[in-house]
């Protein structure tokens, strides 16, 4: 088959590594996401003047080929200070984060690519004219050559419904949800002075994470993630419920109450995924023109979702060369 165009559904690091990727090999590539922005777990959003990370507090690199990726997409190094809940001292971490924000690594592998926000695909169906999409209303968003499903497992598994193998696999994920309450302070608690990553030893949070100690932030701003088990228990808890159970728990960690500036919440349905059984690293299928990539493929981190983009890419290019 002869792929010219190709339609990614979902802008995290897998769906833009992907486009990245194809449009360097001369494909005109369309993403569709049906947030507002590009980042998946890598997603930053605005609180007050400024923006914190969502997802992931800090990309971890152990294959040098994607720390070499990271740093020429302007990452930079970070090494928070670490303890338990308990204040119990840890090893301090290393990473790498986005600057100004997370969602920065994403973002700049949008350029040459057309990316449509707030569209969310429903259908992704081969016909005689390729792969057709349609969103959630019906209507057709076009055909193109092939599509790469780069969305979260419980996602994919819809969107794969024409290739029933592809879709079995995604229906043998799992995934974990996480509450994360987003805080703006008016100054740092004296308890977290020097300390700016804790976790473990708590039964409600199970990371705290002070944003404004990467590089190039401001402000005081903490990431408050509650734990899986607690997150699970609360999964269809009012968010403003949530956002005060996780404020109390904070304040009793910091031994004070805090002046809170702003706050926000987010539920991540999908924080976390366990890949099944007989996975593969990447899917095609060069009959129809559909393929799939992600985290919840390879190991459930950003660097999993990157190398499955590269994986799914090199299987699209395989297929090219047989025709040529």
């Amino acid at each position: 088959m002869r792929i010219k165009n190709v339609a990614i559904i979902g802008s995290g690091i897998a769906g833009m590594r992907a486009a990245q990727l194809l449009k360097a090999e001369g494909y005109a590539v369309t993403v569709f996401e049906k947030s507002r922005g590009t980042g998946g777990r890598l997603a930053s959003a605005p609180l007050g003047d400024t923006s914190v990370d969502l997802g992931c507090a800090m990309v971890e690199a152990t294959a040098p080929e994607f720390e070499r990726w990271l740093i020429a997409s302007g990452a930079q190094p970070w090494r928070p200070r670490c303890s338990t809940l308990a204040f119990e001292k840890r090893a301090d971490r290393s990473g790498w984060v986005g600057v100004p924000r997370s969602s920065s690594l994403t973002r700049h592998l949008a350029d040459g690519v057309e990316l449509r926000t707030a569209t969310t695909v429903s259908v992704v169906w081969p016909d005689r004219e390729g792969v057709l999409l349609r969103d959630n209303a019906g209507e057709a968003l076009g055909h193109f050559d092939a599509a790469v499903v780069a969305a979260p497992a419980p996602q994919a598994t819809k969107l794969l419904d024409a290739i029933h193998r592809f879709r079995q696999q995604a229906e043998q994920v799992a995934v974990v949800p996480v509450w994360t309450l987003l805080v703006s302070l008016a100054s740092r608690p004296a308890r977290l002075s020097e300390i700016d990553w804790l976790e473990g030893g708590h039964p409600v949070i199970g990371k705290l994470v002070r944003d404004s100690s990467k590089p190039q932030r401001q402000g005081e701003n903490w990431v408050i993630q509650a734990t899986e088990a607690w997150s699970q228990a609360n999964v269809n808890q009012e968010p403003s419920l949530v956002a005060t159970d996780l404020r109390r728990a904070f304040d009793r960690v910091v031994g004070e109450t805090p002046a809170l500036l702003e706050q926000r919440v987010h539920r991540w349905l999908y924080a976390r995924a366990e890949p099944g059984q007989n996975r593969d690293v990447a899917l095609w299928d060069e009959q129809s023109g559909i393929g799939a990539c992600g985290d919840w493929l390879c190991g459930g981190d950003v660097e999993g979702a990157w190398c499955s983009a590269n994986e799914l890419v090199a299987r699209i290019l395989a297929s090219r060369s047989k025709v040529a």
